[in-house]
């Protein structure tokens, strides 16, 4: 006869063994910033040797691209790729705060607080799913098991107050000790192999980011940018094979948070602003490239191609009028490279910049600068930028998945990229409830 005790301990085990059958395969999500689709789908246009890549059109499924957001810049698009809504939900706005004062330089949206829905890495974390991540944008601070948070974009950025680190010593227990001058993706992709084989998590978010940084100083598609991504395709291979060793029913994603443009002059909305009277300045000190900002009736939070433009006293009709009259002029001078001026509502019915009076869009080769004195047009031949209307081809991103259970071939055509997240969701076996748009359709 079985023992009264034995039976009910296995009963009350039951429940905890149905969930662990149940658990999902685990997902490997890997950002190539920067990384229009078309690297990847025309690679031999453009030469490139791109081979781990390239088997995600054959193996899985992928997207001829991705409509993101507004603005097409890597920090609102990377949290709508973990959330499934627009930035006026999310509240990441852009990369960097606004700051007209100048009272905060280099400080960009780091810290996960700022993030006002719920994540994919939170809705798996109360699943019980282990989550990882390495240099996804902001999170510091994030509910991530085991974290090496983004917490300087750039040598140019300033640091946040928050340890970026989860554990603590998550660095010493991995035996992660980069020399100064290491590339930052190879660090970034030892230590995304060190999380996945000795913590195993089901869910492992991994940001890349050299193609970007090497886009931005030579343009895309240069030479410089196919190398960076030929080296990219190597360190994708690294993190998918480490992870289909530690469990061969792995999915394997590959994102990316917009495309690119290249661009020959950049445009300083601002000092226009300084010369209509809308921005006063202090006096520049010996060292500074800009004069103090003193006071502001309007300002433009520069996105790369675009600029959203703000107003002090969102009341004040003739300030209002006054900015519409400065950048109606300014669209009519070719030299400026002014595509489009959207109004406040226009921006809003598109998800961006919810305190905007206007968002100034430029034409391909002209991308934003924030001075406020000086020459209006700055050449900078052979450089290129992201931050355009979501609408344009040229800023899609791209969507590619493969492994256990995903159909093998399948091109998506153009989808949303709000439907990342509900996608990667359905995958974990979770739900966000914040996010409403349909998965995409990857199943067999």
């Amino acid at each position: 006869m079985l023992n009264k005790s034995l039976l009910i301990a296995a009963v009350a085990l039951f429940p905890a063994l149905s969930a662990f059958a149940q658990k999902p395969a685990p997902l490997v999500i890997i950002s190539l910033d920067g990384m229009r689709p078309d690297y990847v789908t025309h690679a031999d246009e453009h030469g490139l040797k791109v081979p781990t890549l390239r088997t995600f059109l054959t193996q899985g499924t992928w997207a001829e691209g991705v409509e993101g957001v507004i603005p097409t810049v890597t920090y609102p698009s990377h949290t709508t790729i973990v959330t499934g809504v627009w930035p006026v939900e999310h509240g990441i706005y852009s990369n960097v705060r606004f700051d007209p004062l100048g009272e905060h330089p280099g400080v960009w949206y780091w810290e996960f607080s700022a993030i006002e829905v719920e994540t994919l890495y939170q809705a798996a974390s109360k699943a019980g799913l282990r989550t990882g991540a390495v240099s996804w944008p902001v999170t510091v601070g994030a509910p991530i098991d085991y974290n090496i948070a983004e917490h300087a974009q750039s040598e140019e950025t300033a640091t946040p107050a928050i340890s970026p680190y989860n554990p603590p010593d998550i660095l010493e227990r991995l035996h992660i000790h980069p020399a100064k001058d290491a590339d930052t993706d190879e660090t970034k992709t030892a230590e995304a192999v060190a999380i996945l084989r000795q913590d195993k998590p089901d869910l492992m978010l991994v940001h890349l980011a050299n193609l970007d940084h090497q886009e931005h100083q030579h343009s895309p598609f240069s030479p410089e940018a196919n190398a960076a991504l030929e080296k990219l395709d190597v360190q994708v291979h690294q993190i998918e094979q480490a992870a289909l060793a530690v469990d061969p029913a792995t999915r394997i994603a590959i994102v990316s948070d917009h495309g690119f443009y290249r661009i020959d002059h950049i445009i300083h909305l601002n000092a226009l602003f300084t010369k209509a009277g809308l921005i006063t300045l202090g006096h520049r000190k010996a060292g500074e490239d800009d004069a103090p900002v003193l006071s502001w009736k309007a300002e433009a939070w520069t996105a790369g191609g675009s600029c959203a433009i703000l107003l002090h006293d969102t009341d004040d009709a003739a300030t209002l009028a006054k900015v519409k009259a400065v950048l109606d002029k300014a669209k009519a001078n070719p030299k400026l490279g002014i595509a489009q001026i959207l109004s406040h509502d226009e921006i809003a019915a598109r998800g961006g910049f919810p305190n905007a009076a206007f968002l100034v869009e430029f034409k391909e080769g002209f991308g934003s600068g924030g001075n406020t004195s000086g020459a209006v047009v700055e050449d900078s031949p052979h450089t290129g930028t992201h931050g355009y209307l979501p609408s344009t081809p040229a800023m899609r991103s791209a969507f590619m998945l493969k492994g256990r259970g995903i159909a093998a071939g399948r091109d998506l055509k153009v989808i949303d990229m709000r439907q990342i997240a509900p996608s990667f969701a359905e995958m974990l076996g979770v739900t966000l409830p914040a996010a409403k748009q349909p998965p995409v359709h990857y199943q067999p």
